[in-house]
């Protein structure tokens, strides 16, 4: 660059802003660069249009950057910020697009008010960590560069014989010309935007990664800014209008004995098991990034096989128990808090919002609530700090008994918790959890325990006592060994949990249901490692496939005449445990696990739809079933009319007081 004149050095900063930064968006809108993220599968004409408005915003900040700049270096430099500014700007939708497998969007900037600094400081350097491992650090290289030419402008001084830019009247009302056409560059491709999505599901449901494929990377987020700054307060839906007559009829039929499911047909509760476990306490444990491949599992290291976790194998060979092994975590950005919802309503997170911050209306039917009615003490308890996912004010809200909550700071003040040694993580050891557990489990009433593990949390640091330990780690490397000791470690303090149980001859007393709330993080580098050949599409299927478990000790639920096999999700929990424990469930969201009805589960995060027939994933429109390529329309058509009824009963709080 020593050698480039003054002039040379603008032109190679503007080409480079351009060239560089319309590459780099590729690292957002590229499936080669986001392996686990279900892009859409755009036609050309779309995605020149995203191009067209990209270039177009690009264009319009050098102009931006010359109306304002009187000296050349200024005008370099100021083009090179916001080159660098734009760079961190795509790795850090990296990072979120990494930990969530979708785009950003303002609207959902909430998630990050969670209070838990360990985690979020653990998060930032495992992903960061992971990023540049996958070489994905490709997307701060224009920051380096832009870097350098500041550093170069303000060290040799290239434009000391002719510092200022040349502003004449005919350059003025040319870069005006250019300021126009960017302008309309950008307008064109948010017009098209708009013409690509009327009439269809995503004219009414702001989905990030539509936009910024459609719309343009840097142009979608002003777009987006602007409506999250400028947009008005909650919707509020006309009670005349098509779509409330539409969430009426939705409602009608999920509150019919048999409500049709998505091949129109009825699904009707196994009156078989109505009341099984009428008497009885339930204990439902929402097991922490437990995917379902973990379960039987395991790891040949030269002549010997090592099982990951012994105890729940056992518990799934056990007469007592009923396992599905096609079970789906149904969350959206909320993940942990997600699973918490639609297991206690039946009913899914819309995907792109943390329901627990915005959704959350005051009459849903929900477990708590029905046991309550029931004559049942409702309980709560986690590791984690009251305020994080508002767990304390939802709880309540869902009917949980207020005064029968516990979190960190209950278990801290009643003294089962010792944050000096019983913190992993920052979170609260699951060991405290269940000696609490154990504990309420001795009174002499009617309970309802709805408890959540916290320990098996992505990121798998190293942490003593539970990595460093196993044999498994000398043929597995990197998140997966450090994940599969986490697992040891519950499936561990699951043993002595139940252990205990039985020595105080508690178990015959309870049902227990155990499932996981959503996928382990793990990147398909890490499961290559167990799966050499994976896809794309299996590895959705690994992600979003937890185990679910009815285990009701001295209960011989083998012996049952049910299908475990079928496709099941978690809204179907409070529907099957209605029926299991003979609750006057009114709302009949999902089906019965126990029936042989057929149902879809779905991820409104990334939108993969799973049945008993195919894989679908919804964006790209792969499919797994070739006998089911020409439906997909249909298939389409029809999961998009059942999330739009779903949102809009969160969106415009249906179930909040009238």
């Amino acid at each position: 660059m020593k050698r480039l004149s003054g002039n040379a050095i603008i032109i190679l900063t503007i080409i480079s802003f351009i060239v560089l930064l319309m590459l780099n968006r590729l690292m957002v809108t590229a499936q080669m660069f986001n392996p686990g993220m279900n892009l859409y599968n755009e036609d050309f004409l779309v995605s020149l249009n995203a191009s067209l408005g990209d270039l177009g915003v690009l264009i319009l900040l050098i102009v931006i950057a010359y109306l304002f700049s009187k000296r050349k270096a200024t005008f370099v430099t100021t083009v090179s910020i916001m080159g660098i500014a734009l760079s961190v700007v795509v790795f850090s939708l990296k990072i979120y697009s990494f930990y969530y497998g979708t785009a950003f969007s303002f609207f959902n900037a909430r998630t990050f008010s969670n209070s838990a600094p360990v985690l979020g400081q653990q998060l930032t350097i495992h992903l960061w960590r992971n990023l540049f491992r996958m070489k994905q650090y490709i997307a701060i290289i224009p920051a380096f560069f832009f870097l350098y030419i500041i550093v170069f402008v303000w060290t040799k001084r290239p434009f000391k014989e002719s510092k200022y830019l040349n502003k004449n009247l005919k350059m003025n009302i040319k870069m005006m010309n250019v300021f126009l056409l960017s302008l309309m560059m950008v307008g064109v491709s948010q017009l098209s935007y708009q013409n690509i999505i009327k009439s269809s599901f995503y004219e009414e449901n702001r989905v990030a990664l539509k936009g910024v494929q459609t719309m343009g990377l840097y142009n979608y987020y002003i777009n987006d800014l602007l409506s999250y700054t400028l947009g008005s307060g909650e919707p509020v839906i006309d009670e005349e209008s098509d779509l409330a007559i539409e969430i009426e009829d939705f409602i009608t039929n999920v509150k019919s004995e048999c409500p049709l499911n998505f091949l129109d047909e009825t699904t009707c509760n196994n009156p078989d098991f109505k009341g099984l476990f009428e008497g009885k306490n339930l204990v439902l444990l929402q097991l922490e990034s437990l995917n379902d491949f973990v379960l039987n599992l395991e790891v040949g290291i030269e002549e010997e096989t090592y099982e990951i976790t012994p105890f729940l194998n056992s518990l799934i060979r056990d007469n007592s128990t009923l396992y599905y092994d096609n079970f789906y975590s149904q969350i959206g950005v909320g993940k942990t808090s997600d699973a918490e919802f639609a297991t206690l309503t039946g009913m899914s997170a819309t995907g792109q919002i943390v329901t627990y911050f915005d959704y959350i209306a005051n009459n849903f039917e929900t477990l708590p609530r029905l046991f309550s009615e029931k004559g049942y003490e409702t309980y709560a308890m986690n590791g984690s700090t009251e305020t994080f996912y508002k767990r304390r004010e939802n709880y309540a809200t869902f009917g949980f008994n207020e005064n029968n909550f516990a979190g960190m700071e209950v278990l801290l003040d009643k003294g089962y918790y010792n944050p000096e040694t019983e913190t992993i993580n920052g979170w609260v050891d699951d060991t405290v959890i269940f000696e609490y557990l154990i504990d309420t489990l001795q009174k002499d009433e009617l309970q309802f325990i709805f408890a959540l593990t916290t320990i098996l949390h992505t990121p798998y640091f190293d942490f003593e006592g539970i990595t460093g330990i196993n044999p498994w780690e000398a043929v597995l490397k990197g998140d997966l060994a450090n994940y599969l000791d986490y697992a040891k470690r519950t499936d561990d303090t699951l043993k002595a949990l139940f252990e205990t149980l039985q020595s105080l001859n508690l178990l015959e007393e309870t049902v227990f249901v155990l499932y996981g709330d959503h996928t382990a993080g793990l990147t398909m580098y890490d499961l290559n490692q167990i799966y050499p050949d994976l896809t794309h599409i299996d590895y959705q299927k690994l992600s979003h496939n937890v185990p679910f478990m009815i285990y009701a000790p001295g209960m011989d639920l083998k012996s049952i005449d049910v299908d475990t096999s079928l496709v099941r999700g978690q809204t179907d929990t409070k529907r099957t445990l209605a029926n299991l424990f003979n609750l006057n469930e009114n709302y009949h969201f999902g089906v019965d696990i126990l029936s042989s009805d057929k149902t879809f589960a779905y991820n409104p995060m990334t939108l993969d739809l799973f049945t008993d027939d195919y894989h679908l994933i919804l964006p790209s429109r792969w499919i797994d079933n070739e006998l089911y390529t020409d439906r997909i329309e249909e298939i389409s058509n029809a999961f998009y009319d059942y999330k739009r009824m779903n949102d809009a009963i969160l969106k415009y709080r249906y179930f909040d007081e009238k």
